[in-house]
């Protein structure tokens, strides 16, 4: 039991500023960096396991997070945030460092740690609302809380891979019992929370699919007549520009997944169609075909038997609806409005693994986005790295790694290594 109250932490820590009380994390830091083998598989691709990517992600930015800690400096304390003429919210600590402010939430009692991260964001939001145009990252969060539950865990993490909202947790320790003996150690998620939370993403079954086909337009987007094999270069070059467009609205939803152009080799899209088409695929991890039952039982047993169901199938449905609007927008966008397009949601596990679909197409513009873009250009990153150290045996490799990052081969060895492709 405490002798001191949340406030008088509150001004001790104002007083001597963060860098005085911030425990010297960086061995622990360079410890939690996951190790691999660098061993070489059947296919000559250094071992992949995603976890360990996004681990390693996670620590590059907490050691980034936690150095803007270290040189922050307070400027006020128990700011009046007023919310109406009669509500108010106060916000612990405000500051500033080199990449702009910083507000800090203060929790020493493991009963409050449950409205850490709501009272955190709404103090977050309040600030950014006073600059418009201002972004999630603009605001730096950090949360002193002795975070415990497993559910505060998961919402760090998910935080800090799937928001990729700028925040990081210090547990508070009081080695005398006195306020004045504040010291912070920077929370670092263990290696099982992230392989819990990587295995939920590795399947095809999760990823969401949706085909927007669209009419060639001709001198534009067209089969190359007196070569019947390949695309005129115009062709490719609007293409793929359609699917950068894709990407930065994929990139603004917060989509985990990637997009590219399919256009049939014209023998068989003639046969299939009858008539001169492109499609554009959009594909995402749909968060709602992630969570298993044992998951979301929590709140399902609490909800009438004829309402469970819709619990999960409705938001999973909605997740679809959500891709089909994008997709139709990239086409109207980039095309014109109005634009005749056709959209249509397979079974991207049965489509990956028909010949028609996968084979006897041109396959243009690959771009990945969200945390599988993250995770594979870090997978390119170490294949280089690898490179570099095994010139031996080195994987074969562009030049220039923007040359892997886009083509769709290299991508389809990492969807295979993911899960994304089922055997």
């Amino acid at each position: 039991m405490n002798t001191f109250s949340e406030e008088d932490v509150q001004n001790h820590l104002f007083a001597v500023g963060l860098g005085s009380v911030l425990e010297d994390d960086e061995v622990r830091l360079e410890e939690a960096i996951p190790r691999s083998s660098g061993s070489l598989s059947e296919l000559e691709i250094p071992e992949f396991e995603l976890w360990k990517l996004l681990k390693e992600r996670a620590l590059e930015k907490l050691r980034y997070l936690h150095d803007l800690t270290r040189e922050g400096e307070f400027i006020g304390a128990g700011i009046n945030l007023p919310i109406d003429k009669t509500r108010h919210m106060f916000l612990d600590l405000l500051g500033t460092n080199e990449d702009g402010l910083f507000i800090l939430e203060l929790k020493i009692n493991r009963a409050a740690e449950r409205n850490a991260f709501t009272e955190l964001l709404a103090y977050s939001n309040y600030i950014s609302s006073l600059f418009p145009g201002s972004g999630e990252k603009d605001i730096f969060n950090i949360l002193v809380a002795p975070i415990e539950a497993k559910i505060a865990k998961q919402a760090y993490l998910y935080d800090l891979l799937i928001s990729d909202r700028n925040v990081v947790l210090y547990q508070p320790k009081f080695p005398d019992g006195s306020a004045q003996s504040l010291r912070l150690s920077l929370y670092i998620p263990a290696d099982e929370e992230f392989q819990n939370f990587a295995n939920c993403l590795l399947s095809h079954d999760a990823m969401a699919c949706v085909v927007a086909s669209f009419p060639d337009i001709p001198g534009w987007i067209e089969y190359d007549e007196e070569n019947p094999s390949s695309l005129a270069s115009h062709t490719c070059d609007t293409l793929r520009n359609i699917t950068s467009y894709a990407a930065q609205l994929m990139e603004k939803e917060g989509l985990h997944g990637f997009c590219f152009i399919r256009k049939r080799w014209q023998e068989i899209q003639m046969a299939l169609a009858g008539e001169k088409r492109s499609d554009l695929i959009i594909c995402a991890l749909n968060p709602f075909q992630l969570t298993g039952v044992d998951r979301t039982s929590l709140i399902t047993d609490q909800l009438k038997k004829d309402d469970r169901s819709s619990f999960l199938e409705t938001p999973r449905l909605g997740f679809d609806g959500r891709l089909l609007r994008i997709a139709e927008r990239v086409i109207h966008d980039c095309i014109e409005e109005n634009f005749p397009v056709e959209l249509e949601t397979p079974d991207w596990g049965g489509m990956v693994t028909s010949m028609i679909e996968t084979v006897f197409t041109h396959r243009l513009g690959f771009r990945a986005t969200g945390m599988l873009r993250e995770a594979y250009v870090e997978h390119l990153a170490a294949m280089r790295r690898y490179n570099a150290s095994c010139p031996e045996s080195a994987v074969d490799l562009e030049r220039l790694q923007i040359d892997d990052i886009i083509s769709w081969l290299r991508a389809w060895t990492f969807m295979e290594a993911c899960g994304f492709v089922p055997e």
